[in-house]
């Protein structure tokens, strides 16, 4: 039983080693390939890979491009080509038809550009400053009196719309990003309410603080800075190629 099993261990560690050095060898002819000069490649290709190669350049020549064009979008593609012509898949099932793939080249599909963060905190937060200016320009319209422990000052104005821009930002982004890699709707909603008490503790301190360090503007002046603030925006949107919207 014993030099049974001593018989299959040592059948299971030749069929690995056998496995293992066909794999380094297929690793090593692929680097060869990818590190080959285009011309050589082209001389490898089968009769039928060959005239995929000559109908693609003809499409490309037809669409516009010059010939020097035309030869290096396709020796691009030799590498990948030859790799998979070894594994018995020809181009035109490695890529389609020919006018496919021309129109592939020609007009390329741009990947949609992503937006860091940062940008998009940047984002949100004006949107917040415009919408806190119309809103606290509102309270200030309609208050006879003012008050003065108000905590409707400039400085909160600011860092309350920093505070919504990231708390928003970070929340789209979750959103955004596939349902496996999402957060649980516990944790969303727990960094939610953290983010929210975060803020309340922020207003709560902020009656505290002095109109000298913390100056409430009267009505007009709010609803002027929430116009500079919404164009602001719209200029920086501009500049950065920022095309999402803010929220869902």
């Amino acid at each position: 039983m014993s030099e049974d099993l001593r018989d299959k261990n040592k059948q299971a560690a030749e069929k690995q080693k056998v496995v293992s050095a066909k794999n380094e060898k297929k690793e090593e002819v692929k680097a060869e390939i990818y590190n080959a000069n285009a011309d050589d490649l082209r001389k490898k290709l089968s009769n039928k890979n060959s005239e995929y190669v000559f109908k693609l350049n003809k499409y490309l020549m037809d669409d516009g491009f010059k010939e020097d064009e035309a030869k290096t979008a396709i020796d691009e593609l030799l590498p990948e080509m030859v790799d998979n012509q070894i594994k018995g898949i020809p181009a035109n099932q490695l890529y389609g038809p020919v006018t496919q793939k021309a129109q592939d080249i020609v007009h390329p599909v741009k990947k949609p550009k992503t937006t860091p963060f940062w940008a998009s905190w940047i984002d949100t937060s004006l949107l917040f400053f415009a919408l806190f200016g119309v809103l606290y320009g509102v309270v200030a319209l309609t208050t006879k009196k003012p008050d003065p422990n108000s905590q409707t000052g400039i400085i909160t104005l600011v860092v309350l719309s920093a505070m919504w821009g990231a708390l928003l930002t970070w929340f789209n982004n979750q959103m955004k990003r596939p349902k496996s890699q999402r957060p649980g709707w516990g944790i969303t909603i727990g960094y939610l309410v953290v983010g929210l008490m975060f803020m309340f503790v922020f207003l709560a301190a902020m009656t505290a603080v002095p109109t000298t360090i913390n100056p409430p503007l009267n009505a007009i002046g709010y609803f002027i800075a929430a116009v500079v603030a919404y164009g602001v925006r719209f200029a920086f949107r501009k500049t950065m190629g920022i095309h999402d919207r803010s929220f869902f």
